[in-house]
């Protein structure tokens, strides 16, 4: 992916075009406390969703911001986190509306966009200066959603949720609020009934954590309380993983800690729950009927149906993210294993790459005048040649045709960035690419001095 000290020879002899890429990648990793960087940390992509009415639109989470898909995972557009509405090292939880509308839940706020990821706005919602922790969308129709607040409390934070019933415009307080000696972590909702809310969370007393399931029946006016097998000497925390889409009373959960998690199941709405498997759990994913779960982590890919709950190892990939079709399983991974994104239409046997880092195309062009600044330094980190003038004419020619639908949703895929290269048009020649990254490097290594200064 990167350049390394046995190929700089040759990487010197390329074209001046795929020098200030290989050149700027090889500074970086000299500069930076890791290899390989991107936005303070490893590239990887950690949560895929489909759109609940357009299978091929798919959008990836990722910590350099967001892929999204609009052919099954064939081609890969990037959209900036300054797009999106955020910055810092944050993971947002992401959702997936009908007509292809987006949320994510950032500290900021909720962001939005209507339109595939062309145009982003924060939804409106009374958070103050409140982070959003996770959101939830309502499958059964999708257009409406659920979102998790922490408020900061003098000890802690309590936790409210706001509800969206217009496709994210707005959100507005839903229920009544859980025990605010409670960290609640995760929210969610039964696809099979609209009225029943799940949430999960820990309670710390006397110094000692238990973990909880809080459940409700009636839009969270009323909610019950159910203990839930944890160790708090070696789990972190408990997580929804999903709620069975056909039986509103069985519901996923997992454990973490610094080592192995355990998943956990519960079929009557959290009265009883067990443990039914112990390993690297960093994934979950249950078919559309309910009947097959997937998961995985750093030992591989397992799956099983639910009602035997016994489970085999399909695949040896490191899974960082699933998603189930009916037909489909989606995971992330990372190039050790052979791909970034890969499909599976065996049950997880066997993947299909359909995404490695080095193939992403670029801005996504409807948002490319945000993110256009920001691709020198991710191009660099991904480790994406720049396109040659033949590449940037049959972009141009792609562009023409481009991807129908509204002049706003419409995309320009152009190969890699907005701008093309041997564009008579372009804003942005080789020149002032590495006049761009120059910039960067010299403001990061003023930024590196500056914190290293004694403070007053």
């Amino acid at each position: 992916m990167f350049c390394s000290m046995s190929h700089r020879a040759r990487c010197i002899h390329e074209r001046v075009t795929r020098l200030i890429a290989c050149g700027y990648a090889f500074v970086t990793l000299l500069n930076a406390p890791r290899a390989a960087h991107a936005n303070g940390r490893y590239p990887k992509a950690d949560q895929l969703q489909i759109a609940p009415d357009d299978p091929r639109f798919l959008a990836v989470r990722t910590t350099f911001g967001l892929l999204l898909s609009r052919d099954s995972g064939q081609n890969w557009d990037w959209v900036c986190e300054r797009a999106i509405g955020y910055s810092g090292v944050q993971d947002p939880t992401l959702g997936l509306m009908r007509g292809g509308t987006l949320i994510a839940s950032l500290s900021e706020g909720i962001a939005r966009s209507p339109d595939r990821g062309c145009n982003w706005a924060f939804s409106e919602a009374d958070l103050g200066e409140s982070p959003v922790i996770d959101l939830t969308v309502r499958q059964a129709g999708a257009t409406q959603a659920l979102a998790l607040v922490w408020d900061a409390q003098q000890l802690g934070y309590s936790s409210r949720i706001l509800a969206s019933v217009d496709d994210g415009r707005t959100f507005l307080p839903y229920g009544t609020p859980i025990d605010p000696a409670v960290l609640v972590t995760t929210i969610d909702v039964a696809p099979s009934d609209p009225h029943r809310v799940y949430a999960s969370g820990t309670r710390s007393a006397d110094g000692v954590r238990s973990a909880l399931l809080f459940s409700s029946e009636d839009d969270g006016q009323h909610w019950s309380e159910h203990q839930l097998p944890f160790d708090p000497k070696l789990e972190q925390g408990v997580y929804i993983a999903a709620v069975d889409p056909q039986d509103a009373d069985t519901v996923y959960l997992r454990t973490s800690s610094a080592t192995v998690g355990r998943l956990l199941v519960t079929h009557d709405a959290g009265e009883h729950a067990s443990a039914v498997y112990s390993g690297s759990l960093l994934s979950f994913a249950l078919s559309p009927d309910g009947k097959q779960l997937y998961f995985g982590g750093e030992d591989g890919l397992h799956a099983g149906l639910a009602r035997d709950s016994k489970f085999e190892q399909r695949a040896s990939i490191r899974v960082l993210c699933l998603a189930a079709t009916t037909d489909t399983v989606y995971a992330c991974s990372d190039e050790h294993s052979g791909f970034t994104i890969g499909a599976s239409t065996d049950g997880g046997l066997s993947f299909e790459p359909l995404l490695h880092l080095e193939t992403v195309r670029g801005p996504l062009s409807c948002s490319a005048a945000e993110c256009e600044t920001d691709w020198p330094v991710v191009r660099a980190q991904l480790g994406i040649p720049l396109p040659t003038e033949a590449d940037a004419g049959a972009a141009a020619d792609a562009g023409a045709t481009g991807s129908g639908g509204s002049p706003a949703a419409q995309v320009t895929p152009k190969g890699s960035c907005a701008v093309a290269f041997g564009d008579a048009s372009s804003t942005l020649t080789w020149q002032a690419l590495l006049l761009a990254t120059l910039g960067q490097l010299s403001r990061r290594r003023r930024s590196r001095l500056r914190s290293r200064l004694p403070a007053k």
